[in-house]
């Protein structure tokens, strides 16, 4: 069961921190939970769906509920709804009249789809019950347009993909699709009439074992969810997520590790860059309103969760974060942002958050230095608190040392114009103090 404590992080992996995001662990700690999703309705208000042990054949025991948070996971919550034998799996807000409407989704291991949203006639938004839409199915992704329609989507024991509709705030349920050999792993809506659904996405299985189907797709609906066509297909690999910036990029998570991206609506896909090595099971991406994307993953055999970023509206990605060393969250399931300062990562045994939440304080030498504009394309003005002799340097993502230059003042200027186009590390060394920002050249 859940229980409250707090956990230090410890800072991994590369030699220099990450200045755009920092994230910590939460105070909401478990010995057995796989938390999978989240979506808040306050700024430190919302739910996190979970399962405890793992789906698949023969599990010992699960229990699959919702779990509610008012101080966005800093201390911990309360469990506000579960059952038996489930696993929840994701979850969907939408505000309407001033209130939070939630559908949450999941499985009886596997065989029962289900349901829960809020209780029928209740005056409280956060009093939840279960409804139970077929057997031999299960659902993986929910995605509300409104506060009336919603769409589950997941798969069946034959191994095809279903998608099903909802329009009185997932009461009732109409199955609209069925993917033939593509289970669903996740749905998203770019607007009342586009949306894509990623199949074929990796599965979690009993003693925290990974299923890989060998194939997958992305469709789209351009009809508000009625029709589903296939974009991208792959026939060897699946795909976990899709996420779009705006209505013509967008990003797909595939199970090796792959990312690829579109630049016309999801017409045309190509692969892009992304820089970890080994192997890495892909298990979600997100753009955040001010356009920074972050994905997660982790490594086939739970040593080492990850949290990837993209500067460049997803056309190359790099390490943000690691758990590489922690005693838990080493498989990050899923990523979700409030705001551009408020996100978590949903993982094994504890969700992540960002340093912004609550308290706002300002990620590690985020707020004791500063580049503008970012990303550049001739200029830099470099702003630091720090003042007194200084050591600039400008490193390639190699860890070459580019340029280099001494200040005294507080605020510098450099040129960047004779830099490769691509991302780099701005470090000041003054005495014992280090401060890095990341910089991205046009």
């Amino acid at each position: 069961m859940l229980s409250r404590s707090v956990v230090p992080v410890l800072l991994l992996g590369i030699s220099w921190p990450c200045a755009n995001a920092q994230w910590e662990a939460g105070g909401i700690i478990s010995i057995t939970s796989h938390f999978s999703a989240a979506a808040f309705h306050q700024v430190d208000t919302g739910l996190f769906v979970y399962g405890s042990n793992n789906p698949g054949p023969s599990p010992s025991a699960t229990e699959g509920g919702i779990l509610l948070t008012w101080d966005a996971a800093t201390s911990g919550g309360g469990v506000v709804w579960y059952e038996p034998s489930t696993f929840m799996e994701d979850v969907d807000v939408k505000m309407a009249g001033g209130k939070p409407w939630y559908i949450a989704v999941g499985h009886e291991l596997y065989n029962y789809s289900l349901v829960v949203r809020k209780v029928h006639g209740s005056q409280n938004p956060l009093q939840f019950d279960s409804v139970r839409t077929g057997v031999g199915r299960y659902y993986r992704a929910v995605r509300m347009r409104n506060d009336l329609v919603a769409f589950a989507a997941g798969g069946t024991s034959t191994g095809d993909g279903i998608i099903d509709m909802s329009t009185d705030t997932g009461t009732t349920w109409a199955q609209i699709a069925v993917l033939s050999g593509q289970p669903v792993s996740r749905l998203h809506f770019v607007n009342d009439q586009v949306g894509f659904a990623a199949t074929g996405g990796y599965s979690r299985l009993f003693n925290n074992g990974v299923h890989l189907p060998d194939s997958g797709a992305i469709y789209r609906t351009l009809n508000g969810g009625l029709d589903w066509e296939q974009v991208l297909a792959d026939t060897a690999t699946g795909f976990s997520d899709v996420d779009f910036l705006n209505g013509d990029i967008g990003v797909a998570t595939r199970n090796d590790g792959t990312m690829l991206r579109t630049i016309d609506g999801g017409l045309t896909w190509t692969s892009v860059p992304v820089e970890v090595d080994g192997d890495v099971v892909m298990t979600s991406v997100v753009f955040r309103n001010d356009g920074q994307g972050f994905a997660s993953g982790y490594r086939p055999d739970g040593s080492e969760g990850i949290i990837l970023n993209s500067s460049d509206q997803g056309a190359s990605w790099w390490l943000n974060y690691s758990t590489a060393g922690m005693n838990g969250a080493r498989r990050i399931y899923d990523l979700y942002f409030f705001d551009d300062g408020h996100g978590y990562a949903c993982a094994h045994w504890k969700p992540l958050v960002t340093d912004g939440l609550i308290t706002e304080v300002a990620g590690q030498g985020a707020a004791e230095l500063s580049l503008y504009p970012n990303p550049a394309t001739d200029q830099v003005e470099l702003r630091t608190l720090h003042a007194g002799i200084a050591l600039v340097e400008v490193v390639d993502r190699f860890g070459v040392v580019v340029h280099r230059f001494s200040t005294e003042a507080p605020i510098a200027n450099f040129d960047v114009r004779n830099f490769a186009q691509g991302l780099y590390f701005v470090r000041i060394t003054s005495g014992t103090t280090v401060q890095t920002a990341r910089l991205v050249h046009m």
